[in-house]
């Protein structure tokens, strides 16, 4: 099982080139299609009103920074490539942006607009935002500026566990929220929620997903708590104030419990932590998981384009200060091998349940043919049931989906093959 998926709002792993010939199983593909010559478009918005324990993004404490100021810091960047902005999707993610007033909001929308070409309601526009920051002034701008799908953090319901980990709002605040979004006319609306709290047990789980299905989302996102590296959570644990995980047996329970209390409610499992009602899936998220290419712009950004796997300045007052001077943020460029490129794509797409990874696709951008790549390691995965080969097309089974940490461990660069 996938401890915890690639957050899809700032995702780490490259994809690479698009693809001008359609892909001869794409018809059968029971998520949206895209334009294999599209950009998808990622804007990082860093402010939060505060941390969470186990945040491990590029998230910064709001104490009176300029949001308008990093607004303009945005937009400078946006102009300052504007050559590569030609988007199919575009997701505003952070950090909160939902913290942005109302009308710098509504600037930011309509700045990309004008410096992108994209309109309004003619593609998928994503903001993601906090019950405790998304009034009716924020979802209304949002919405009227040409955002079209709102993705809440709600993480849970029950005010205890949201304390513990120093979220910043209640759960009657979620339902304002999502009235709020409502009222404005979001058709499009996902929750997000965290599972796999060290001690929940499947009557807690069946709770906090009862609550959310209650609020009648069009699709839900299931992430399993993690202990990241350097976060306030992991100290904690590893100083001893906080309970570790519970054992893998449990933590499995709990994720197939949301698998099936999703899909009673109509909700499809299509990515190891992402369900939707038809139709509804997150085309943008779809972008990175088929490997297509993306530009990420702010502090910290991720992107992956032409072979280019790249990252902005991370301190947004650094970020700044680089592009008003009209200088590249960048903070890191790499070219990698095409082996972690295929790794990559591996990575990403068999994530996707039922349409797994088009191979083809995967040597136009690597270079190399994964089954020449892994040969043996691809041939006992199959034996062991792990994963299958239709065609084309690779995909894991059943029970390689609930295993899919260990699948990936066995083909990542430096593992002996």
């Amino acid at each position: 099982m996938v401890s915890r998926p690639t957050r899809s709002s700032s995702p780490s792993a490259p994809v690479g080139e698009s693809d001008a010939r359609p892909e001869p199983e794409a018809a059968a593909a029971p998520c949206p299609s895209l334009d294999e010559h599209g950009v998808s478009l990622y804007v990082h918005l860093p402010f939060c009103v505060s941390r969470c324990r186990y945040c491990d993004f590029n998230a910064w404490a709001w104490r009176g920074q300029d949001l308008g100021r990093h607004v303009d810091a945005i937009l400078a960047e946006a102009r300052l490539r504007a050559a590569e902005l030609a988007p199919q999707t575009v997701f505003l993610g952070g950090g909160t942006p939902s913290l942005l007033p109302a009308e710098e909001l509504a600037r930011l929308l309509d700045g990309l607009a004008e410096i992108t070409g994209f309109r309004g309601g003619s593609i998928e526009t994503t903001i993601e935002a906090n019950p405790e920051s998304l009034d009716a002034a924020t979802a209304q701008a949002a919405r009227e500026h040409g955002a079209d799908r709102l993705s809440l953090g709600v993480q849970s319901f029950r005010p205890e566990v949201l304390r513990a980990y120093d979220r910043a709002h209640g759960p009657e605040e979620v339902v304002a929220a999502v009235a709020a979004a409502r009222a404005a006319g979001f058709r499009r609306l996902n929750l997000d929620l965290i599972f796999a709290f060290p001690g929940q047990d499947p009557a807690d789980l069946a709770a906090d997903l009862g609550r959310a299905v209650a609020l009648a989302p069009e699709h839900l996102s299931c992430y399993e708590l993690s202990f990241e590296p350097g976060t306030p959570l992991t100290r904690a644990r590893d100083a001893g104030r906080f309970p570790p995980a519970d054992p893998e047996e449990r933590r499995l329970e709990l994720f197939e419990q949301t698998r099936r209390l999703c899909a009673e409610a109509g909700l499809r499992r299509y990515e190891v932590s992402n369900f939707a009602r038809p139709g509804a899936e997150c085309r943008h998220n779809l972008a990175y998981w088929r490997s297509l290419d993306w530009v990420g712009l702010g502090a910290g950004a991720a992107g992956w384009r032409d072979g280019e796997r790249r990252r902005n300045l991370e301190r947004p007052e650094e970020y700044e200060a680089a592009v008003f001077a009209g200088r590249d943020p960048a903070a890191e460029r790499e070219r990698p091998d095409p082996r972690t490129i295929a790794f990559d794509c591996l990575m990403m797409g068999l994530r996707l349940e039922e349409e797994g990874v088009w191979l083809p696709r995967v040597e136009r951008i690597a270079g190399v043919d994964p089954r020449r790549v892994w040969p043996e390691e691809l041939e006992r995965l199959q034996r062991e049931g792990l994963v299958e080969l239709a065609g084309e097309r690779l995909r894991a089974t059943a029970r390689g989906f609930v295993l899919l940490d260990s699948v990936l461990t066995r083909l990542a660069p430096g593992t002996p093959v």
